[in-house]
């Protein structure tokens, strides 16, 4: 195995268990004195767990992964962006009541944006939000391929590729701005920045160096920089939008609250309100957890960690399902189970209780570094794809279950995880020697 792979084949779980390192401090540390009763529980479930995650990736990245390049992703690839942009037109009507040609007149009042998608959905005057979904979810595995394949494949796009990628963005871009929704360009921005690893990566290995100059890596991490802080602007000036301003900031309707002086000046406010808009967006989920981790467990039989499965099961079969997961419990304690959030691990626990999370944290830390190690050693897109949703879901692990929320993300992974986990034990990618 090339030696320049045993000093990247970590770096995605450094990177992680930094990033929820930083989340469990702003919880423990930052602005909010959440009043939580077990902290020494919540405290060392979340060490238990995050060892099993680390546990998990390490032994993936240690054994012998599937995966090799696929010959035809240039046909998944236009296939996916074909299709991103012409369901870009039903979507943001579906879901938004106008047309994504309008999108000039929400760029100046994201808050009235999110208003009237919420509206909208509610009404639901189109009639076709249900068949939308539906096309979203089936045509999904390809929408979300478009992205790594681009980076990954560059080399081999072609002018027709090209001009598929900028309408797929632009699709992607449009949809979140006529919702008001950020989950669209974080999503965009966590497959962009882990696409460009696994090539960085792949271009290390391929060469037994690190094969970029100074000049490149400085203009690609100023585009990084410039990408991320356009993205938090936007996350900060819809939250502002939504909240009527950035005085006084409280969380699920005053369970905590900070406090200003009237005397602060305006730049000291907004600072102070980003700090804190931050901190509630990536921390609140541990309070719903410490909540979630004082009631007792009965079984969703499978189905309660995803919002779609439990949703369509609840209103087709059993409305009593949804009242044993630990979201209801949670709902009943005061904290909503539809507003704010309790984590992943409160999701996987109404399926398998508490004490079993962390061995399906090892599985799914098993799969990112076993995926991790594919992406970089095989060539393998397939690989490469696994390791993107699975990131995403490490990155929302303060928050939700992520993966599983929507009939389109669910599909995908699954469609995807089959894909590559077929590949095991076919023909040889990249050289391993």
């Amino acid at each position: 195995m090339p030696s320049i792979f045993a000093s990247l084949r970590y770096l995605p779980l450094q990177l992680g268990m930094l990033y929820l390192g930083i989340t469990l401090m702003l919880f423990f540390f930052g602005p909010f004195g959440w009043p939580v009763s077990n902290g020494g529980v919540l405290l060392g479930f979340l060490l238990v767990t995050l060892f099993a995650l680390g546990l998990g990736y390490t032994m993936g990245g240690y054994t012998q992964a599937p995966g090799r390049p696929l010959l035809n992703w240039r046909r998944y690839y236009r296939i996916g962006a074909l299709a991103s942009i012409a369901l870009s037109i039903p979507s943001t009507y579906a879901y938004t009541g106008k047309w994504p040609w309008d999108v000039l007149g929400v760029l100046g009042d994201q808050g009235a944006a999110y208003q009237e998608m919420l509206k909208a959905l509610e009404t639901n005057e189109s009639g076709i939000r249900i068949h939308v979904a539906l096309a979203r979810g089936l045509l999904a595995p390809f929408v979300c391929c478009v992205i790594p394949f681009a980076i990954l494949n560059w080399r081999s796009l072609r002018w027709v590729d090209i001009l598929l990628l900028v309408g797929h963005i632009s699709a992607i871009l449009i949809f979140s701005l006529m919702r008001g929704t950020d989950r669209e360009t974080g999503d965009l921005l966590v497959f962009l920045g882990g696409s460009f690893m696994i090539l960085v990566g792949q271009a290390c290995i391929r060469h037994r160096r690190f094969p970029f100059s100074a000049a490149k890596m400085f203009g690609a991490a100023l585009l990084l920089l410039i990408l991320l802080l356009a993205t938090f602007a936007l996350f900060l000036e819809r939250k502002e939008a939504r909240m009527g301003g950035n005085s006084d900031f409280c969380v699920a309707g005053g369970v905590v609250c900070t406090q200003r002086s009237p005397s602060d000046d305006p730049l000291s406010s907004k600072m102070n309100f980003a700090f804190e808009m931050l901190t509630g967006y990536m921390a609140q989920g541990y309070y719903g957890l410490s909540l979630a981790l004082k009631e007792d467990f009965t079984s969703t039989l499978g189905l309660g960690h995803s919002s779609f499965l439990m949703s369509n099961y609840s209103k087709v079969v059993d409305e009593a399902l949804y009242e044993r997961s630990y979201l209801h419990k949670v709902d009943l304690a005061g904290w909503s189970d539809t507003a704010q959030w309790s984590t992943l691990f409160t999701w996987i626990a109404s399926d398998v209780s508490f004490p079993l999370v962390p061995l399906v944290i090892l599985i799914m830390g098993y799969l990112w570094g076993s995926a991790w190690k594919s992406a970089l050693l095989k060539g393998s897109e397939a690989g490469a794809l696994v390791f993107l949703f699975l990131t995403l879901s490490v990155l929302y692990m303060p928050a939700n279950n992520q993966l599983t929320q929507t009939l389109d993300a669910y599909f995908a992974f699954v469609f995807w995880l089959m894909v590559w986990l077929k590949q095991r034990g076919s023909g040889a990618g990249m050289d391993e020697v």
